[in-house]
């Protein structure tokens, strides 16, 4: 994988470069967390394709524009966006490198958590708020529900803070935890356990 793509006369192409791992590992002292491969590849990736076209039948506005988004992220190339994974005493702390000229589209999150755009310029869509254009540094809240894209104008550093009750470092397990599977899960999860 190379570490970032451009728009070369209408198509998508890779940018010669070393790979988002190396490039966000540079930066760390030696005693810090490393950043791994993100998960947005092989299976992961087709489940997500997958669950884009289901969730379009499930919803409408601006969570409908989210999923066509999603879905039209997988016919870009594939873009490594390394993970690091923070565990402290009821937290998890993840960061994502995302390279400049990238586009991220997350998952929902079922709680209240802070975000921290350590550095980069991005442009923003969520139903909450519409388009919206950041700069790091910058922290701030998301609100319970939250689903967000990312287009990274430059390369970019965006950590999410968790609270992690069970202290699990399992992803899997903590992905359960944080995540919800689609709106409609979402929905079913504030009326049983919620927020």
């Amino acid at each position: 994988m190379k570490y970032s793509v451009a728009l070369v006369h209408g198509a998508w192409k890779p940018i010669t470069g070393t790979t988002p791992v190396a490039v966000a590992n540079a930066r760390l002292p030696a005693w810090a967390v490393p950043f791994v491969q993100g998960d947005g590849h092989g299976q992961d990736r087709v489940h997500h394709l997958e669950d884009a076209g289901h969730q379009l039948a499930a919803v409408d506005g601006d969570r409908r524009k989210l999923y066509e988004l999603q879905r039209g992220v997988f016919n870009l190339p594939d873009v490594d966006m390394p993970l690091q994974h923070v565990f402290a005493p009821g937290l998890y702390v993840r960061t994502i490198f995302i390279p400049a000229k990238s586009i991220v589209v997350g998952k929902i999150h079922k709680h209240r958590h802070a975000n921290v755009l350590s550095q980069g310029k991005v442009i923003i869509y969520t139903e909450f708020g519409g388009v919206e254009r950041w700069e790091g540094p910058l922290t701030m809240v998301s609100e319970p529900g939250t689903k967000r894209a990312v287009y990274a104008e430059t390369d970019t550093y965006w950590t999410t803070i968790h609270q992690n009750p069970t202290d699990t470092q399992d992803l899997a397990e903590l992905e359960r935890l944080i995540i919800a599977e689609s709106y409609e899960a979402y929905e079913h999860w504030k009326q049983t356990e919620g927020v």
